[in-house]
């Protein structure tokens, strides 16, 4: 970030404010997820000083948080549930389950279904939480794993380059 040029808002007030793009947590979940997929979740990778189970539990011992860690005892299919547990609630607002769901192949299973939201309203005890349908009829197909490689870059690739699927 260019310290001279402030962000400004809509009103006018300027300041500068810093933006965590990749935070530690997030460090521990990645390198959770790849080293149980290569070894498993109790193996030490070469070169390693955590196993997959003792980063994870690392993103779990938090003080903020808290959390009892992930017992030995899992298989590494069932470890992975664990991870994408973990990473869609540690990184929640944090604009990564767009591409987690893609990655692991799952989006024609979390996509196809309605969205939903809340409608908050407050009574004499307090508030009343209702669930409602905010988004129906989304529609993810195989071919939005991709993206359209653009026409351009394929006519000047010679031949190396073809279009993903569907596009």
């Amino acid at each position: 970030m260019n310290d001279a040029y402030p962000l400004q808002n809509p009103w006018g007030n300027a300041g500068f404010q810093p933006w965590n793009y990749f935070r530690y947590a997030e460090i521990l979940l990645n390198y959770a997820e790849a080293a149980n997929e290569a070894y498993g979740p109790d193996v030490l990778p070469a070169g390693g000083t955590l196993t997959a189970r003792q980063a994870l539990n690392q993103v779990r011992a938090r003080p903020s948080v808290e959390m009892p860690a992930i017992t030995g005892g899992t298989s590494k299919d069932e470890f992975r549930k664990h991870v994408r547990y973990e990473r869609r609630v540690e990184l929640a607002f944090e604009e990564h389950r767009f591409y987690d769901v893609r990655r692991w192949k799952i989006a024609m299973v979390t996509e196809n279904v309605p969205a939903y939201g809340v409608t908050i309203t407050k009574d004499a005890n307090g508030f009343v939480y209702k669930r409602k349908e905010a988004i129906s009829g989304r529609s993810f197909e195989e071919k939005h794993y991709w993206l359209p490689i653009p026409r351009s870059e394929i006519l000047s690739s010679n031949g190396q380059l073809e279009q993903n699927p569907s596009y």
